[in-house]
């Protein structure tokens, strides 16, 4: 049931006001009825205030943006039908991100303009069938909100605001709101993806250092890119101590760049056990979500905790770095300047954004140093992708304990992880010196069974 009128009672007055031969005004007034609903459906988790205060909205607003340049008339709802039709979407997750964007755009139309259409085609057919139908609709309505939008309406819609309704009717129409990701990928066969998909940046990166280092250990068999991209870290001289300190911590521990922020945070403390150098990362994960209804669950571990053994260069230098400092620990909380360069003040994610881009564009800078003939740029997430490939390749860990070591509590996304499946197995010094790896939250396995098979132990393709 949506709120203020359920589902079926909607259906019902819409097909009550559809005649046998409807005009395009009576079309539009039919669909506006179903799309008023799927809009409060969208609005159900997260409303846009929401969305508006995490910075999530202007990244929506961008991506409509984009979308508009691709068709004639500005229209970025008519530009994702068309390149949809045309199966011109590269991945799944494109087309995703760009659908959620354009239902949640959508349906504030809808919300917005809805009332003042309505109010303005009862003033031109008081006595239509529609009418008529309309009237006894909202005055059965709950959802005051909207009561009140109508009868505070005091003109109808100019011609570019009718447009931008008319096209937002259309497009949830089309396509409903899926707000529990339910429907989150289309099959296979839907020709609205192309089949073939390009490795991510970061995948193709790593991929491109991974084959640059087997050539070099043709001539040298130690050579390791990571032990050169750390000797042009602390070869630097515009990189602080802090920064090399966070450019290690990636390394070691694959972490979101994000998660140094002050919101979240990583700890690191110090130990000897046995002679042995120890170093101890408590990592506050970023992609967490709030439970807002039981079928929503959780995305990432709350807290996880990797501790290992000093051999690695950036793990002994992270050591020698905190044993000089009066405290066994090194704790990043970095913050951001709240307000812009024009004084606007910053959401917490426009902040954090800044945060992170600049630590990629000094891990990018001396990438382009350290493998100047690379095509590819370093970045944070490379040290992600690298890490989980070192713990798959040495093949020491299984699924749970590679998933709790990147924040996830699934299983499920492992294989967007790593490079090439098909290179040799090989042994890393940063995976070997992993002692524990712990997490708040036990990691789920998936399952890529159908609902009959559930219980069999089938387990995901890497």
């Amino acid at each position: 049931m949506v709120a203020g009128f359920p589902m079926n009672s909607l259906k019902e007055a819409a097909a009550a006001i559809a005649s046998s031969n409807p005009t395009p005004s009576e079309r539009l007034l039919n669909d506006s009825l179903i799309a008023y609903a799927f809009a409060q459906e969208a609005n159900r988790l997260y409303a846009p205030e929401d969305l508006i205060a995490s910075g999530t909205w202007q990244k929506y607003e961008v991506r409509a943006a984009a979308l508009a340049k691709k068709s004639p008339r500005d229209n970025p709802y008519e530009a994702f039908l068309r390149i949809d039709r045309a199966g011109g979407w590269e991945t799944v997750n494109t087309r995703q991100a760009h659908r959620s964007a354009l239902v949640r755009l959508a349906a504030q139309s809808v919300i917005e303009g809805a009332p003042s259409f309505w109010k303005h085609y009862i003033s031109q057919k008081p006595t239509a069938k529609a009418t008529l139908q309309l009237n006894e609709w909202l005055r059965k309505s709950s959802d005051r909100a909207l009561v009140a939008r109508f009868v505070a309406a005091q003109r109808p819609l100019d011609k570019t605001e009718y447009d931008s309704f008319r096209s937002a009717v259309n497009f949830l129409v089309a396509q409903p709101p899926d707000p529990s990701h339910q429907a989150l990928r289309k099959n296979k066969s839907d020709r609205s993806v192309k089949s073939k998909r390009k490795p991510n940046a970061q995948i193709a990166s790593l991929r491109a250092l991974n084959k640059h280092q087997d050539r070099k250990r043709k001539a040298d068999p130690t050579y390791c890119w990571l032990d050169t991209y750390w000797r042009l870290v602390l070869a630097d001289d515009d990189t602080g101590d802090l920064q090399r300190a966070m450019i290690a911590t990636l390394i070691l521990t694959g972490c979101r760049p994000v998660e140094f922020s002050c919101r979240l945070g990583v700890e690191v403390s110090i130990a000897d056990v046995d002679a042995a150098k120890r170093l101890t990362f408590k990592i506050h994960g970023a992609k967490t979500a709030t439970n807002k209804e039981l079928s929503v669950e959780p995305k990432g571990q709350a807290m996880r905790q990797i501790t290992l053994s000093c051999h690695s260069p950036e793990a002994l230098w992270l050591h020698r770095h905190i044993s000089r400092s009066a405290e066994s620990r090194l704790v990043f909380g970095q913050a951001a300047d709240p307000y812009s360069l024009s004084g606007k003040l910053l959401s917490i994610a426009e902040q954090e954004r800044l945060l992170t881009n600049s630590l990629g564009k000094r891990v990018k800078k001396i990438g382009s140093r350290a493998f100047p003939r690379l095509k590819h740029n370093v970045t944070p997430y490379v040290f992600r992708h690298a890490f989980a490939d070192a713990m798959k390749t040495e093949g020491r860990f299984d699924e749970r304990a590679r998933a709790a070591a990147l924040g996830q509590q699934s299983t499920r996304t492992l294989g967007y992880y790593g490079g090439s499946n098909r290179r040799r197995k090989t042994q890393s010094v940063r995976s070997l010196q992993i002692v524990r790896i712990e997490a708040s939250s036990p990691v789920r396995e998936y399952s890529r069974s159908f609902p009959n098979d559930v219980g069999t132990n089938s387990r995901p393709r890497l």
